[in-house]
């Protein structure tokens, strides 16, 4: 698992393996806090589609997006998300979607497998991103991957509008309006760069193997 702080990918196969060695370290590491293989750990596929990255249950898989074929219009919400130019809107996605959401998908394998989805959608994602960066914690290298990423949140969190029209409620606004949000990648990663830098904020708080353990767990 060491690498660079954002490696960039010199095709799909070499990305799909490293992707898998993620996703791999994700779930040996829920194995090792609840004493046994939670289930089989999902595949990596690349595609790029609507959602960028998402974890199909079904199928247990990981979709992720690969730079090289994304369309333009998609490459100028990454340029949006930087606040910068080509360079910095590539650097970016390599962080968070070639490596970050990884993890971050992974977490929702664990949601999903383990029975611990979170009351609302709002809660559910935050805390996939929680999981996400427990999980980095314990990586070689973590902590200086971590410490970029709150940088680059930080600023993409910033460059974006709140979609929450005035005087509702995110948390039931997010819910109600989650397909709708996900399809508009600027107004859904107003939330998600917000969960993210909170969560990287408050990273030294979240422990890995308790996150994943709990109640009722061998």
């Amino acid at each position: 698992m060491a690498m660079s702080v954002v490696p960039v990918y010199v095709d799909t196969a070499v990305f799909r393996t490293e992707a898998q060695a993620i996703v791999d370290a994700f779930a040996a590491e829920v194995a090792r806090a609840r004493g046994a293989a939670l289930a089989d750990a999902p595949g990596i596929e690349i595609r790029n589609t609507p959602q960028l990255i998402f974890f199909s249950g079904s199928a247990n898989r990981i979709v992720v997006p690969w730079w090289e074929t994304m369309q333009p219009k998609a490459r100028a919400t990454f340029r949006t998300f930087a606040a910068g130019g080509d360079a910095e809107a590539e650097y970016l996605f390599r962080a968070f979607f070639n490596r970050f959401l990884i993890a971050h998908e992974a977490g929702h394998w664990f949601q999903a497998r383990a029975d611990r989805r979170e009351p609302t959608l709002y809660e559910n994602e935050n805390m996939a991103n929680r999981l996400a960066v427990a999980f980095w914690r314990t990586q070689p290298g973590g902590e200086r991957f971590l410490a970029e990423l709150e940088r680059l949140a930080t600023g993409a969190a910033a460059a974006l509008p709140d979609p929450t029209p005035s005087g509702e409620d995110p948390v039931a606004y997010f819910g109600a309006n989650y397909q709708t949000l996900g399809r508009d990648p600027l107004k859904y990663g107003y939330y998600q760069f917000r969960f993210m830098r909170d969560a990287l904020r408050e990273r030294s708080q979240l422990d890995f193997a308790r996150m994943v353990g709990g109640p009722g767990t061998p």
